[in-house]
C-alpha cells in the first residue's frame, strides 16, 4: 500500500480584520514562496468590513458596498484559500483550530486577527450592538424598516462614551430624523467615565459633547448603565465593554489581564512562537489603545514577520507611534480631528480629509486593483 501524501505546511490566518487584509494584500504584491505552503484564511463571511466607514454608512452617506472588502478576491490574489467558518476552540499545544461547524484545522503557523466582541445585556426592546459588525449590518437595516413603518416616539439609550459610541449615536440620530422627521426621539448617552473620549485631548471631548447636545442628546457622564435605566420597548445602542472571544481563554496561550493574546514587540505570542496576533487581538506591554488605526499600522510588521518566520529569518520589532491621528466622523460630512500632540480641529475640511483617507484605503482592495496584481493562482 502506498503511503498517503504528506500535507503541505499550513499558514493559517484566523479572522479577516484590517491587519490580515493588508497582510494578504502585501503577499499578493510580493508573493510568498508557496511550493510547500498552504495559505488559509478563516473568516465567518466572504466580506470583511472597514470600520472607518461604518458611521458614514449608518448615517446614509455611504452604501454598504463602500465598506466591504471581498476576501475571496483578496485570497485569490494572494494565492490563499478562504474558508468560511468561526473559531470555537484553539489548542495551542497541538496547533489545532476547531471551527463551530465541527471541522478542525492543524497549522504550522497561526496569526490571529479576530478583534473584539461586545456582549450586550438582555433588554426588552431592540438592541443594536457595534460588535461584531457582521451582526450590525443586518440589525441596522431591519431597525430602519421598523422605524419607517411604525409611529410614536422613540427612547434611545446609548452606552459607551468612546469614539465608536459617539460617532454611531450621532449617525443613528441623523438617519432616523432624515427618514421620519415627524417622529419624536429622546436620546441619552451613558458613560462610566466622567468625560467623553478618554484618551483623547480635552478639546476633542468638548467638541464631541457640543455635537451631541446639539443633536438633543442628554449626557449621563460618570454613570454606569444599569438594566433598570432603560424602559421596556426603548432602543439600546451598545458600544461598551469590548471583550476578547471566549475561546482564547481556553487556548493555552499566554494572555493579558483582560484576556487578549499577549505578544512581544514582534507580534509573536509570548508563550507559543508558532502564533502571532495583531489588531485588537494583540495585547502589548504597556497596553495600546484598540483602534483600526493601530491595526493598520501593525500590518506591515505582521506581513514581514510571518514571512520571516516561514523562511527562518530574523523578526522585526513593531514600534507603535506614541500618538496616532484619529478622525471622528460627524453625520453632516464634517469631522473632528484628534491628536495627542497638537490637540483638535473640526470642520468640513477635516471631513474631506477623512473621506480621502477612507476612500484611499478601500481603493487598494477594489476588484481592478486586485486584478492588476497578476494572482499566482490557488493550488
Amino acid at each position: 500500500m502506498s503511503a498517503s501524501p504528506q500535507r503541505r505546511r499550513r499558514l493559517l490566518l484566523l479572522g479577516g480584520g484590517h491587519s490580515h487584509a493588508l497582510t494578504l494584500l502585501d503577499w499578493a504584491q510580493r508573493p510568498l514562496p508557496t511550493s510547500d505552503l498552504e495559505l488559509v484564511l478563516v473568516n465567518p463571511s466572504r466580506h470583511s468590513l472597514y470600520s472607518g466607514l461604518v458611521p458614514a454608512w449608518m448615517a446614509g452617506r455611504q452604501a454598504l458596498a463602500a465598506l466591504q472588502i471581498d476576501l475571496a478576491a483578496l485570497c485569490q490574489a494572494a494565492g490563499a484559500r478562504l474558508m468560511l467558518g468561526e473559531a470555537e476552540a484553539l489548542d495551542a499545544q497541538h496547533q489545532r483550530l476547531r471551527l463551530s461547524n465541527g471541522e478542525s484545522l492543524d497549522y504550522d503557523l497561526l496569526s490571529v486577527n479576530t478583534g473584539s466582541t461586545l456582549r450586550p445585556p438582555e433588554h426588552a426592546g431592540p438592541c443594536l450592538t457595534l460588535r461584531p459588525l457582521s451582526r450590525l449590518i443586518h440589525d441596522w437595516p431591519a431597525f430602519l424598516q421598523t422605524w419607517q413603518h411604525e409611529d410614536g416616539p422613540l427612547a434611545l439609550d446609548a452606552v459607551g462614551g468612546g469614539a465608536a459610541g459617539v460617532e454611531v449615536l450621532l449617525a443613528v440620530l441623523h438617519r432616523l430624523h432624515l427618514l421620519r422627521p415627524d417622529r419624536p426621539m429622546q436620546a441619552r448617552l451613558f458613560s462610566a467615565s466622567d468625560r467623553l473620549l478618554v484618551g483623547h485631548p480635552t478639546g476633542v471631548a468638548r467638541r464631541a459633547e457640543l455635537a451631541l447636545r446639539q443633536a438633543g442628546v442628554q449626557l449621563a457622564l460618570g454613570r454606569r448603565w444599569q438594566p433598570g435605566d432603560s424602559p421596556a420597548g426603548s432602543c439600546l445602542l451598545w458600544a461598551a465593554g469590548a471583550q476578547p472571544p471566549a475561546w482564547l481563554a481556553r487556548s493555552g496561550l499566554a494572555l493579558s489581564s483582560d484576556g487578549y493574546l499577549a505578544v512581544n514587540p514582534s507580534l509573536q505570542s509570548r508563550s507559543h512562537p508558532s502564533v502571532f496576533a495583531a489588531g485588537d487581538s494583540a495585547a502589548f506591554s504597556p497596553p495600546l489603545d484598540k483602534s483600526g488605526v493601530r491595526a493598520v499600522r501593525m500590518a506591515p510588521t505582521l506581513a514581514d514577520n510571518l514571512r520571516a518566520t516561514w523562511v527562518g529569518q530574523p523578526l522585526q520589532v513593531h514600534r507603535p507611534q506614541s500618538a496616532v491621528l484619529a478622525l471622528l466622523a460627524l453625520p453632516d460630512g464634517r469631522a473632528i480631528a484628534s491628536h495627542a500632540r497638537w490637540g483638535s480641529a473640526q470642520g468640513r475640511w477635516v471631513g474631506r480629509w477623512k473621506d480621502a483617507l477612507d476612500v484611499g484605503f478601500m481603493r487598494r482592495f477594489a476588484p481592478e486593483a486586485l486584478a492588476s496584481l497578476n494572482p499566482p493562482g490557488v493550488s
